[in-house]
């Protein structure tokens, strides 16, 4: 059969759709793009900014306009915030993140399949598994943990994915074993709230440990600063490169008033200390990290202030989100500020962002770095450096997976030009 699959938003949305097509193996799925005719659509929507649900609705618009006669069905933090709209725009079938485990047998029963019965309870962990969808063997991701209890003030995300649900360490390496198995050349472990991550005694750190058993290079997706506590940054610094000696932490904003009006659990203090301990502890330490533009009641002070901050930590690279109120959250009952200046501010911050990465990128012109291929383009290929740097390998013809020694030539934007060494 063949059949459409798009998942939107985080690396968790994207585990779960590709364990969802490793389940319904008994249609014998052609995984195909939405304008190619598919008799089934599955969308996994996110809901994090206004944006992402606009996102959501015009996949889900699309689908239904080019597929009249496919069976629809969405699911994800969109589906489970705005059920009734997410039927109206096209969809068949709503299935709400509460009832995910639900998937397998909502489309098997509708071609006809008999299925045993759901043994995963509706609100408990659910996304690991088979895998069918994003099967290139070179990057897997691992779901070890589900929901959030932070309940930041401008966060849509607990109300959307529940409480933290937490996957038992003994699952995760079985899982890693398998797809060590299956070919996959970097093993990335993602949740909603990684690092709260209660399913193994000793947390992310010693499921890290477990894993490093497997032979395949690990990488954590985001963390949460306040969840990065000494002993991750000292496993991760004995077993650097192999757990890649990256950290996403997200920031949010270089201003302690408004840290503390979010309800983030970190000020400005504790971020740099643990950025410096990161730096001391982890050869080859790299950092990137999220802000928002325009938080309620932020002040031109205050986004000086971030931009100062963002000097001084000095990140590889910020993803930066102009701030929407989010429906039913503590934030969107404060003061505003004023959306041109949100938009102002964002622009600002994108090209310090910019400039940030050129700072730290060009230093490393000239040298020679370990290179993943991950996807071929014309004249070369594209991969990340083990501190996650995007490298374009020029004039080479390594297919995905194999790893390249590169020379490092120049920048390009946020992506390194290189070409392979010669001397290797």
């Amino acid at each position: 059969m063949r059949i459409a699959v798009r998942s939107l938003g985080c690396k968790v949305n994207q585990v779960e759709s590709d364990s969802l097509v490793g389940m319904l193996a008994a249609l014998e799925p052609e995984v195909v793009g939405i304008g190619e005719g598919p008799e089934l659509v599955v969308i996994n929507t996110c809901s994090v900014t206004t944006t992402a649900e606009a996102t959501a609705r015009k996949e889900i618009r699309r689908a239904r306009r080019a597929n009249p006669q496919a069976f629809i069905v969405v699911t994800g933090c969109y589906a489970e915030l705005a059920p009734e709209l997410v039927a109206e725009l096209g969809a068949d079938v709503v299935v709400p993140n509460r009832s995910k485990a639900e998937l397998p047998r909502v489309i098997l029963e509708h071609y006809g399949f008999p299925t045993d019965p759901i043994t995963t309870p509706p609100n408990e962990f659910w996304g690991a598994g088979e895998r069918g969808l994003y099967s290139d063997r070179v990057r897997a991701f691992i779901k070890v943990q589900d929901g959030c209890n932070a309940g930041c003030a401008y966060c849509i995300i607990p109300r959307v994915r529940g409480r933290e649900r937490h996957r038992d360490w003994r699952g995760v390496l079985e899982e890693a074993e398998a797809l060590a198995a299956a070919g996959y050349r970097e093993l990335v472990l993602t949740g909603v709230r990684l690092g709260s991550y209660a399913g193994h005694p000793r947390g992310v750190a010693g499921l890290l440990e477990e894993l490093v058993a497997v032979g395949v290079p690990l990488r954590l997706s985001s963390i949460e600063p306040e969840d990065t506590g000494p002993e991750l940054l000292e496993v991760i610094g004995r077993r650097a490169p192999f757990i890649r000696p990256h950290l996403h932490l997200s920031l949010q904003t270089g201003a302690d008033r408004l840290l503390a009006l979010m309800g983030r659990r970190y000020d400005t203090g504790y971020y740099r200390r643990l950025v410096q301990r990161a730096r001391e502890l982890i050869p080859g330490f790299a950092l990137t990290t999220d802000v928002i533009a325009g938080l309620p009641t932020e002040s031109e002070a205050e986004h000086r202030a971030t931009q100062d901050f963002l000097r001084e930590v000095r990140p590889s690279r910020v993803h930066v989100f102009t701030y929407t109120p989010r429906p039913k959250t503590r934030a969107a009952r404060m003061p505003q500020v004023e959306i041109g200046v949100r938009k102002r501010r964002t622009r600002e911050l994108i090209a310090l962002a910019q400039k940030l990465a050129e700072e730290r990128m060009e230093p490393l012109i000239g040298q020679t770095v370990d290179v993943l291929v991950e996807r071929a383009a014309q004249d070369g290929a594209y991969g990340h450096t083990p501190d996650y740097y995007e490298v374009f390998v020029q004039g080479t013809t390594a297919a995905p997976g194999e790893t390249l020694r590169a020379k490092l030539e120049g920048v390009n934007g946020y992506v390194l030009r290189a070409r392979v060494d010669s001397a290797t």
